[in-house]
C-alpha cells in the first residue's frame, strides 16, 4: 500500500457535515481518548494554521475502504476505541500509530502519526479542517476506521501467512556453479513450487534457467548494491542452483517467498511480495536494477550517436501490429517483423537472446486467436543493422558492401581504453574496406588476428521456451537440450494441484507431440478451425478437453512470452 498522498483535488472527500459537538479542542487539556506515550499535551495550541483543503486529507480511496461509519470492518472485529489506541498500522512500508479515536458528524474517524514526516498533511481533520487532536504537524494525519481494520487486518493475514515459513538460513543452498540440466527431470513435486500469487514469476524462473544458461550472467553480475545482492544471491544459490541440481530438481516455495519479499525491498514495490503481477514487471525489474538489456534497436541507417542516445535498449520486445485482426492464426516471426517496420527500427546487434511478447489487450487478452510459435528465427539485413566503427556506415547504407567482419585484435588497438559490456550500444565490427587498411603493413602478423566475418543470413535464434497464461494462471514448455541429441519438450506448471487448499503441488511433464503440433499448425489449413471448435465448447481447464487438446491451446491460444537463444553468441 502507497505511503499517503496530500489530496489533489479542491473539494472536500468525507460525505457529511461537521456538527458542533465535534469541534476542536482549544482546552490544552487532552482528550481522554488521546493516547500519548509520554502524556504531554504542550503543543496542544501551537498547530493552528490556516486550512487548507488540498493538503489536509489521507485519500481513503488509496485505503479502498469506505469511510461511513455505518460500514462493518472488513476483519469482522468489533471496535474498541479503548483497545485500538497506540497501536501500530502499517500502511505499505510505513508505521504509524494510533493517537486517537473520534467522530466529525457521521464519519468515525482515527487520528495517527507516521513514523517518517510526509508531504502534504498538517495534523487537522479532513472533513472539517479543524484540530481535534494535537499530531505532529509532518506526521499527523486522519483515516476512516474501516482503512485501519483493514490495514490491520492484512497485517494478521502476512503474519498468519509468515508462521511456519522457513528462514533463508534453513533453506536448501548450493553454491557449486551448475550447468543447466541436459535431461529431464520429470514428475510431480519437481521445478518450483508455486506459491500465493507467484506462478508468474515460477514459470518465468523456470523458462530462463532450469535448461538454458543464456541468462546466466544475472546470477554473477557484480553489484555494490546490497539488496540486490540479496537477492542475487538468493535467486543463484537458492533457486537456480537447487533447480539444476540432478538429484533435487524441486524449489519448495518458500524460497520463491524470501525472493519475492527481497525483490520487494530492492525495488522498492511491496506489491511483489505478494500481488499477482505480469512477468513483464518482474522481466523489466531486472532489467533495471542489474542495467541488463541486450536487445538494442537502432533507426535505419543510423550509426550510434557519441552518447549512443538514439539506441534504445531491452530485456524483451514488446510487439505490435497495426493490422492484428485480419488472420485467424499468425507466426512470432512474422508479428516480430512487423514490428520493427512499424516503428521502424533494426536491431542494432546480433542479440544473444530474444524474448517476444505477444501483442495483447489486457494483461490476459491478446490480440491474436492464435500465434504459431516458429521453433526458429533468422536473422538477416532486412532486420539487423551493423555499423562500421571507422567509417560509421551502416549495411543498409545504398553504396556500401553489406559484408562486415569482426576483430577482436584490431578493436582493442583502435580502442586500448575502451572496453565494450554486453549492452553496450556499439557493435565492435568493420566494413570490409576499413578492415582491409588496419590490416594494411601487418604483414605476418595479421596472421594471428582473430577475424570473422558476421554472417547475418546464417544466424538463427532457436525457441527454447513459451510462457502462457489464461487468465490469471502462468504455465511454460520449456525445451530440454540434450547432449548430441535433438531435445525434448516439457511442460511446467508450478500448481498443477493441491493438498488441502494449502500445499500447491508442481508438475513437470513430458510433450513428446510439441514439434508435431507446430509442423501441423504450420502446414495444415484446417488446424486451428479444429481448435476453434475445441475452444467454442469450454475452458481449457475443463473436464471435456483431453490433455493434449488443453495443452495445444495452451500453447497456440495462450502462448504470451516466447523465449529464443542464440547459442552463438556466449553473453557470460
Amino acid at each position: 500500500m502507497s505511503t499517503p498522498q496530500p489530496n489533489k483535488y479542491n473539494t472536500n472527500p468525507l460525505s457529511g457535515t461537521g456538527s458542533p459537538g465535534n469541534e476542536n479542542n482549544t482546552s490544552g487539556k487532552l482528550p481522554s481518548y488521546y493516547y500519548d506515550p509520554q502524556n504531554s499535551g504542550s503543543n496542544d495550541n501551537s498547530m493552528n494554521p490556516q486550512y487548507d483543503q488540498n493538503r489536509s486529507r489521507i485519500d481513503d480511496d488509496r485505503r479502498s475502504t469506505s469511510t461511513s461509519s455505518k460500514s462493518q470492518p472488513t476483519t469482522g472485529a468489533n471496535m474498541n476505541a479503548d483497545e485500538m489506541l497506540g497501536k501500530i498500522v502499517q500502511f505499505g512500508k510505513d508505521s504509524c500509530t494510533i493517537k486517537a479515536y473520534f467522530q466529525c458528524g457521521e464519519e468515525e474517524l482515527f487520528a495517527l502519526e507516521c513514523e517518517r514526516p510526509m508531504l502534504g498533511y498538517d495534523g487537522r481533520c479532513p472533513k472539517c479542517g479543524r484540530q481535534h487532536v494535537p499530531l505532529d504537524k509532518t506526521r499527523g494525519f486522519y483515516a476512516a476506521v474501516n482503512s485501519v481494520y483493514n490495514s490491520l487486518g492484512q497485517q494478521k493475514l502476512e503474519k498468519e501467512r509468515l508462521q511456519g515459513r522457513k528462514r533463508t538460513e534453513k533453506l536448501l543452498s548450493i553454491t557449486e556453479n551448475l550447468p543447466p540440466l541436459d535431461c529431464p527431470i520429470i514428475g510431480e513435486n519437481k521445478g518450483i513450487e508455486g506459491d500465493s500469487n507467484s506462478c508468474y514469476m515460477d514459470a518465468t524462473i523456470f523458462c530462463m534457467f532450469a535448461y538454458c544458461n543464456v541468462f546466466d550472467s544475472l546470477l554473477h553480475m557484480p553489484t555494490n548494491k546490497n539488496s540486490i545482492k540479496k537477492l542475487q544471491d538468493l535467486l543463484r544459490e537458492n533457486i537456480v542452483h537447487v533447480l539444476r541440481h540432478k538429484k533435487v530438481g524441486f524449489v519448495e516455495r518458500d524460497a520463491l517467498f524470501h525472493l519475492r519479499a527481497q525483490l520487494s525491498e530492492a525495488t522498492g514495490d511491496p506489491s511483489f511480495k505478494e500481488v499477482e503481477k505480469d512477468p513483464s514487471e518482474f522481466l523489466r525489474a531486472l532489467e533495471e536494477h542489474f542495467q541488463y538489456a541486450p536487445l538494442k534497436t537502432i533507426p535505419p541507417d543510423q550509426p550510434p550517436n557519441a552518447t549512443a542516445s538514439n539506441v534504445t535498449t531491452n530485456i524483451m520486445w514488446e510487439m505490435f501490429d497495426a493490422n492484428p485482426h485480419n488472420l485467424l492464426s499468425t507466426t512470432i516471426a512474422g508479428i516480430f517483423r512487423n514490428s520493427l517496420s512499424e516503428i521502424p527500427v533494426k536491431l542494432a546487434t546480433i542479440p544473444p537472446f530474444l524474448i517476444l511478447v505477444a501483442p495483447r489487450h489486457t494483461r490476459s487478452q491478446r490480440s491474436y486467436r492464435y500465434i504459431i510459435p516458429d521453433r526458429q528465427i533468422t536473422l538477416d539485413n532486412d532486420i539487423v543493422q551493423l555499423v562500421c566503427l571507422k567509417c560509421r556506415k551502416t549495411n543498409h547504407g545504398q553504396d556500401q558492401l553489406h559484408d562486415f567482419y569482426s576483430c577482436d585484435e584490431c578493436y582493442s588497438k583502435e580502442s586500448p581504453s575502451l572496453t565494450t559490456p554486453t549492452t553496450d550500444a556499439k557493435v565492435a565490427c568493420y566494413c570490409r574496406t576499413c578492415l582491409m587498411k588496419l590490416h594494411e603493413g601487418l604483414s605476418h602478423d595479421v596472421s594471428n588476428h582473430n577475424t570473422r566475418k558476421i554472417q547475418i543470413n546464417k544466424h538463427k535464434l532457436n525457441l527454447f521456451a513459451v510462457l502462457c497464461i489464461e487468465i490469471a494462471h502462468y504455465v511454460a514448455f520449456v525445451k530440454c537440450k540434450k547432449q548430441d541429441q535433438q531435445g525434448e519438450w516439457l511442460f511446467f506448471d508450478s500448481m498443477s494441484d493441491r493438498i488441502l487448499n494449502e500445499k500447491n503441488i508442481p508438475l513437470v511433464d513430458r510433450v513428446p507431440a510439441f514439434d508435431r503440433w507446430v509442423e501441423e499448425a504450420e502446414q495444415n489449413k484446417y488446424f486451428f478451425q479444429d481448435l476453434d471448435k475445441l475452444r467454442s465448447q469450454a475452458r481449457p481447464s475443463s473436464q471435456k478437453f483431453d490433455e493434449n487438446a488443453m495443452r495445444q491451446l495452451r500453447l497456440f491460444r495462450d502462448g504470451a512470452f516466447f523465449f529464443y537463444e542464440n547459442s552463438s553468441v556466449n553473453y557470460q
